[in-house]
Formats: structure tokens, C-alpha cells, sequence
């Protein structure tokens, strides 16, 4: 009768500090989605680059792919099978740019929000390819997600975007009486354009470009919107 009486009272106990140790769990995440946010902002300002704002759906994006990391312990851009524009566009973002930072830390002692905190970002920081993300200065948008299955090991993902609605345009005339050959360069792709005298090309950009002629005696970055012209001094931004 004893042992009938105390088993339902261990089960109930046991799923007592399961639901204690999850919320612990959630909370640590929730504090370390927005410390990292936050840690992104100061070290772009540090570098004289404009803080990123936090998207939904690229939060969500970021959530759900930590989650499953968490759940299934694969780890890799592509571990569920997709990119991260794949999965960011799945949560309805609408995008011109994404990048990615991923990372986990597996905890042998206590872990604080501060201290995963520390060690995902500063990983980052410390990683070429993850700190050029954290500096790129044509992202606008930032979303992170945190999640640990058992509270040992922990999976962070931070997701930067510029959506498709912030596109730069960008115009180019001819003003002179040659046909001039319009080189344009950006994330490691190439266009090439032929305009005739008088002639106009408009282009639309995610990244920030190099526009040069193709004799390269001049060349413009551009990061934002911008009209160019060519004429008799060569190319130049139009008064």
C-alpha cells in the first residue's frame, strides 16, 4: 500500500523539477537572445558602424533553427537540409541579404546567461568569417535564437539581414559621344555593361559595389542610392 501511495508522489515530484529545470532553461536563452543583440549593437559602434534592429521573422527563423539543432544535436549551416536565407525566407522574410553566426557551448559546470553570453559572442568576434558578419555595413536586421534540449549544452544563432524592400538603386549615363563599357562589382560577383552615347543603365543592389569603366581609370563605391554619369572628365557622381 506504501509503495502505491509514494510512486505517483515521485512521478509527480520528478515532473515537478523537470518543468522547474526547463523554465531555468528558458530563461537562460530568453536573457541570451537579448544580450547578444545588444553585445552586436556595442561592438558595431565601437567600429563606427550603425546598430542592427531585431526582426521577427528573422528571430523566429533563428529560434527555430537552434532549436532543432538542440533537439536533433546536428550542427552545421545546413544541418536541417536548407541555407539560411532558405530557412530565414521560410519564416516570411523577404530578403536582399542574409548571414549567418552559429555556435554551441557544452557546459561541464553552472552556466549563466552572462557567461554563454560571453563566450558565443566573443567567439564570434575572435573568428574571422563570423566577425565579418557582425560588421557588415550593409545589413540592417538582426535575429537570434538560443536552445539547449537537457541545459548542458547550449546552440546559438544569429541571423543578419537587409530586406529586399532596402535594394539601392543605382543609375549610370552616358553623357559622351563613345560608347563606354560599365564594369560593376559587388560580393564577389561581376556585371558588365555596354552603353552606347546617351545611353542609361539602372541597376538595383543588395551589397555595397565597386562601378569602374572599363579602362579603370576611374572608379565609385557605392553603398546607397546614386546617379552617375560619364562625360568628358570620366565617371563621376552627377551634381
Amino acid at each position: 500500500m506504501r509503495f502505491t501511495i509514494c510512486f505517483p508522489l515521485f512521478i509527480l515530484l520528478t515532473a515537478v523539477l523537470v518543468a522547474q529545470e526547463s523554465s531555468e532553461t528558458n530563461d537562460i536563452t530568453d536573457r541570451v537572445e537579448s544580450a547578444i543583440v545588444s553585445r552586436t549593437n556595442d561592438f558595431r559602434k565601437e567600429n563606427e558602424l550603425p546598430r542592427v534592429s531585431s526582426n521577427e521573422k528573422l528571430t523566429s527563423a533563428a529560434k527555430k533553427f537552434a532549436e532543432f539543432m538542440a533537439e536533433t544535436e546536428k550542427y552545421g549551416h545546413r544541418a536541417d537540409g536548407r541555407t539560411p536565407a532558405q530557412r530565414a525566407k521560410a519564416s516570411g522574410y523577404q530578403y536582399c541579404v542574409v548571414r549567418e553566426n552559429i555556435a554551441y557551448r557544452t557546459n561541464t559546470g553552472g552556466v549563466t546567461a552572462d557567461s554563454l553570453t560571453e563566450v558565443f559572442v566573443q567567439g564570434w568576434i575572435d573568428s574571422p568569417p563570423h566577425r565579418e558578419n557582425l560588421l557588415a555595413d550593409y545589413v540592417t536586421q538582426t535575429g537570434v535564437g538560443v536552445a539547449s534540449s537537457d541545459g548542458v549544452t547550449y546552440y546559438a544563432v544569429q541571423l543578419f539581414g537587409r530586406p529586399k524592400s532596402a535594394a539601392f538603386k543605382v543609375e549610370i549615363s552616358n553623357r559622351s559621344d563613345q560608347p563606354q563599357t560599365i564594369i560593376a562589382e559587388s560580393n564577389n560577383s561581376q556585371d558588365e555593361f555596354e552603353l552606347p552615347p546617351r545611353g542609361v543603365v539602372r541597376m538595383k543592389r543588395c551589397f555595397p559595389a565597386t562601378i569602374t569603366t572599363k579602362s579603370g581609370e576611374q572608379t565609385i563605391l557605392v553603398k546607397d542610392a546614386a546617379n552617375l554619369v560619364i562625360d568628358d572628365e570620366g565617371l563621376e557622381t552627377a551634381q
